[in-house]
């Protein structure tokens, strides 16, 4: 069972490309973007540490933020997000499992 701030991969997969697909924000750091730089379908890369900046575009908008192993990168930009306005959560397990689950 996922966490209340928190999706599996599984039901991510069986949203994008619908009307509802929430907006996908790539916030894995620049070291683990170079190591794997492909990114979810549909998924914008932006810097976790300016989500502040950013982040007021997407107030009342549904968003997913994701990093490395889905933990602190992820969750920070979540509440973040949450705090501006959006319905945010994070990704659970991050990139590293959305790969694992293909």
């Amino acid at each position: 069972m996922s966490a209340p701030n928190s999706i599996k991969s599984d039901k991510l997969a069986r949203l994008i490309g619908t009307p509802s697909a929430p907006v996908i924000f790539d916030v894995r750091t620049q070291e683990d973007f170079e190591v794997d730089p492909r990114l979810i379908p549909g998924a914008l890369k932006r810097s976790h540490q300016s989500v502040a900046d950013w982040g007021t575009a997407f107030a009342g908008k549904s968003v997913i933020a994701v990093c490395h192993h889905g933990a602190k990168l992820s969750e920070g930009s979540a509440a973040w997000l949450r705090q501006l306005g959006a319905d945010a959560i994070h990704l659970e397990g991050g990139f590293v499992e959305w790969e694992a689950a293909k």
